[in-house]
């Protein structure tokens, strides 16, 4: 994690819309700060600019580090991790018809990114429980239901 300015963090909190753009955790309801992480690692030359630069909830920061790969849990491959400045989060990721606080991966790509961020541990899924009884989760997108499908 690296020091942005005001501003910087400001427009990459509004870019989120105020949410994990990995997870989708919103900050709404977290006590603690979400860093802005470096999709790029600096420590693989990435820039500490808008254009490398990603809202994370602390779990998934902690679990991406500087890892640019993971393993596909289904192929055995290994990938490149999800990069929410280059990549659309709906072609990889989804929530699960059985359980809203489950995330599923959709790709390689999104499968290896939720096995190496560790997206559905037991302490996520709580908060995500949680989060949903007050209305604040999943949301924040057209892409993502906010009540299941009942057929």
């Amino acid at each position: 994690m690296s020091v942005v300015n005001e501003a910087l963090r400001a427009a990459v909190e509004e870019r989120a819309a105020h949410r994990c753009e990995y997870c989708r955790l919103p900050t709404r309801g977290q006590v603690a700060t979400f860093p802005v992480d470096h999709p790029i690692p600096q420590s693989g030359g990435g820039p500490t600019e808008l254009g490398n630069l990603a809202l994370a909830c602390p779990s998934c920061n902690a679990h991406k580090w500087s890892h640019t790969t993971g393993t596909d849990p289904t192929t055995g491959k290994t990938v490149w991790l999800f990069n929410p400045r280059t990549d659309r989060w709906e072609d990889h990721f989804r929530w699960s018809e059985v359980d809203l606080t489950l995330l599923e991966g959709k790709t390689p790509c999104g499968r290896a990114t939720i096995d190496r961020l560790q997206m559905n541990g037991a302490n996520l899924q709580d908060i995500r429980r949680l989060l949903a009884a007050l209305g604040l989760f999943p949301g924040g997108g057209p892409e993502e239901r906010t009540e299941p499908n009942r057929a």
